[in-house]
């Protein structure tokens, strides 16, 4: 999701503790949930976590707002889903359910008006102790609701704290073994690709990945039901062309985030 950088009204202080990435065109925030953006696509909702793209300028809003539109950024969400491995049928698929928009609500559609989705998922884990896996998921349109609808209603595993499309309650085996937020849906936009360009160099096009932290209560909920996180979604990071960097000079881009510790 693309955002105006416009001055802030809560202060360095906020800033510092959200930023994950900043170069001369971009800040790249890992966003809470709650913090209210403006759009309709499903990295905009108040609920949701992780990468959020700041244009510093008009120039770089404009060139990325064109990137979004012709589908050029790469959006990679987690999702803490309901359902144990039975639930699926194969270990990854796509979602292809066009959606209709009325009076404000998202369902599946097949009249003329729906309009084309796009998703794909892959299975990355599910708890052996209850009905809650862990999905990555591709999004490659940006329609509202899209994700929760495709995996409510096309999948049939809704994602866990989606009390608008989940059409049965939480099962007691889930809230017997975490404590469940309320009002917090585990939706994290995990991973934003983008293409940049190099000023000097016989290979000017460059692929940059920046990936944003789990938030620590997604984390917790994993470990409370046998889980297994990569790091790479634990620490997050930069990438260059699939290759991990602290910083992209060529950009005077830097990782704004400490470093992880050594691991046991």
């Amino acid at each position: 999701m693309l955002q105006a950088l416009k001055p802030a009204r809560t202060g360095t202080s906020y800033w510092s503790r959200n930023a994950i990435y900043a170069d001369r065109s971009i800040i790249v925030l890992n966003k809470p949930a709650g913090l209210i953006c403006q759009g309709s696509d499903a990295s905009s909702e108040n609920a949701t976590t992780g990468t959020l793209l700041l244009a510093r300028n008009s120039p770089a809003a404009r060139q990325f707002s064109q990137q979004f539109q012709s589908r050029v950024v790469e959006k990679t969400y987690l999702a803490l889903v309901r359902g144990g491995e039975k639930s699926f049928p194969t270990r990854s698929g796509e979602i292809r359910d066009a959606l209709e928009f009325s009076n404000g609500r998202v369902s599946i559609g097949e009249s003329c008006g729906a309009k084309f989705a796009a998703t794909d998922w892959e299975l990355i884990a599910s708890s052996p102790i209850a009905p809650l896996s862990l999905l990555r998921l591709t999004l490659h349109t940006g329609l509202k609701h899209q994700l929760r609808i495709h995996l409510a209603h096309s999948l049939h595993t809704p994602i866990l704290g989606d009390d608008l499309y989940a059409r049965s309650s939480i099962s007691e085996k889930i809230a017997k073994i975490t404590r469940l937020p309320e009002k917090r849906m585990f939706l994290h936009a995990a991973q934003l690709t983008l293409s940049r360009y190099r000023k000097t160099g016989p290979n000017k096009h460059l692929r940059l990945r920046i990936g944003a932290p789990v938030p620590r209560d997604f984390l917790t909920i994993c470990r409370d039901a046998g889980i297994s996180l990569d790091h790479i979604y634990v620490d997050g990071g930069l990438s260059v062309d699939g290759q991990h960097v602290s910083d992209v000079p060529d950009l005077e881009g830097r990782w704004l985030r400490k470093p992880p510790g050594p691991r046991p």
